[in-house]
């Protein structure tokens, strides 16, 4: 990755990592969150990119240096509506003629002492303008008008570049495109622009007694809610969704064929369930069996533990599990961070201390992430634990828009203790009332 951002990793050192054959090929198992971020991050292939047309390229990040093509405002302009003054007559108490009211392209070339044109915002101004006068500030006759304050030099005129001068960069690559953006390329006339492509993301439903949303199961069964949770998360960070379905019927070599074809048209696959067996995890020996190099396979937190990825000609497979809450932690820590870099985004969204406003209980010795409600009034942040904190459970998916970072054999928390917070969508901060 160009960004070296991309692979720097602002927490705890690595843990040491157990390491075993398989296939001829050594695989990492239970890795902690930051070596499995890293390792996703450093084996991306550099971002595409492509033109969008300005009115499509809002919130997309620029793929290339923006530099002014002409000036901005192309000539010196009247801020107003008024009468535009010569050098020699801003101090006032004085009538001046009006020599025209004529459109700017037939204005005379020079104003000189004395004079005066009309002229409306925007308008070309004569050379030797030194300021403009606006309608309601004069006396205005049928050829002349009565100036009767001194003005100031420059007063309502814009002068050729003083937004913008020809030459001069105004907008970096790696920028984020703001509408204030989109009205400068407007400005200077340009329809396209070049940005980091939105990667497109296959994602696949391997539980085999799962069926699609749309259809009504029958006993045993259940509907994937999994696959449509995650292509909403892909889509808020910014990705096209290549593919989204239910897989579990399909067998072994059919589904390997399956994913190769939908890795032409993709850029990530996520994969979610079977990622825990006693033996070898479906999708361990699927990715192995497609001639995937694996990068780790377990991660050391919970919820979603048994999650693991690998490369594929150079695209990255990751498999989450197939627990409604593990499969949401799962994609917030391993998979957005992937589908931002790609995109030369930030991968990481801030962290911040907030007051937590539950009890929370010691739980297991593993790192553990509680989804959460974060609000600020301002100067304070608080977070509140939701309900349904169970892995299979969806109810505190609903509302979460944080995670609480728990580390490994954590103490009771108690209501008021500062704690570690990932937010995870800044723009559902809600600003409280105090």
């Amino acid at each position: 990755m160009k960004n070296v951002r991309f692979v720097t990793i602002p927490f705890a050192p690595l843990a040491k990592v157990a390491v075993f054959k398989n296939g001829g090929q050594a695989v990492l198992l239970d890795v902690s969150l930051e070596e499995a971020q890293q390792l996703l991050l450093q084996n991306l292939t550099p971002p595409a990119t492509e033109k969008l047309s300005i009115l499509d390229a809002s919130g997309r990040v620029l793929a290339e240096n923006l530099v002014a093509g002409e000036n901005l405002p192309a000539w010196s302009s009247g801020a107003r509506d008024g009468y535009v003054l010569h050098a020699g007559d801003l101090d006032g108490y004085r009538k001046l003629a009006i020599i025209s009211s004529l459109p700017a392209e037939q204005l005379p070339l020079t104003l000189n002492s004395g004079e005066t044109v009309e002229v409306r915002t925007g308008e070309a101004i004569p050379k030797g303008s030194a300021a403009l006068v606006p309608h309601e500030k004069v006396e205005i006759g049928e050829t002349e008008i009565y100036l009767e304050k001194a003005v100031r030099a420059g007063e309502f005129i814009r002068q050729a570049g003083e937004d913008f001068k020809a030459g001069e960069l105004y907008a970096q690559e790696g920028s984020k495109i703001s509408p204030g953006l989109i009205s400068v390329l407007a400005a200077q006339g340009r329809s396209e622009v070049q940005v980091y492509s939105s990667p497109r993301v296959a994602i696949l439903s391997l539980g085999e007694r799962l069926l699609s949303w749309k259809e009504t199961p029958g006993p045993g069964c259940l509907r994937d809610s999994n696959g449509p949770l995650l292509a909403a998360l892909a889509r808020r960070d910014g990705a096209k969704i290549a593919a989204l379905n239910v897989v579990g019927s399909k067998g072994r070599a059919e589904l390997v064929a399956y994913i190769r074809e939908i890795l032409e048209e993709a850029d990530l696959l996520i994969t979610i369930g079977g990622t825990y067996a006693r033996k070898e995890a479906q999708t361990k020996s699927l990715f192995t069996e497609m001639g995937g190099e694996m990068l780790f396979w377990g991660v050391s937190i919970q919820p979603g533990g048994h999650n693991g990825a690998a490369l594929w000609n150079k695209k990255c497979l990751i498999s989450l599990s197939g627990n409604p809450a593990a499969c949401a932690v799962g994609y917030e820590l391993l998979v957005a961070p992937v589908i931002r870099a790609l995109q030369e985004k930030e991968p990481y969204t801030p962290r911040v201390k907030a007051q937590c406003l539950d009890n929370i209980g010691a739980k297991g010795s593993e790192r553990r992430f509680v989804r959460s409600y974060l609000t600020t009034d301002g100067s304070i942040w608080r977070v509140k634990v939701l309900p349904g904190q169970k892995p299979g459970m969806i109810r505190s998916l609903v509302n979460c828009n944080a995670l609480i970072d728990l580390p490994a054999g954590n103490p009771a928390i108690a209501a008021g203790t500062l704690v570690s917070v990932i937010l995870l969508d800044p723009s559902s901060i809600r600003l409280e009332q105090v």
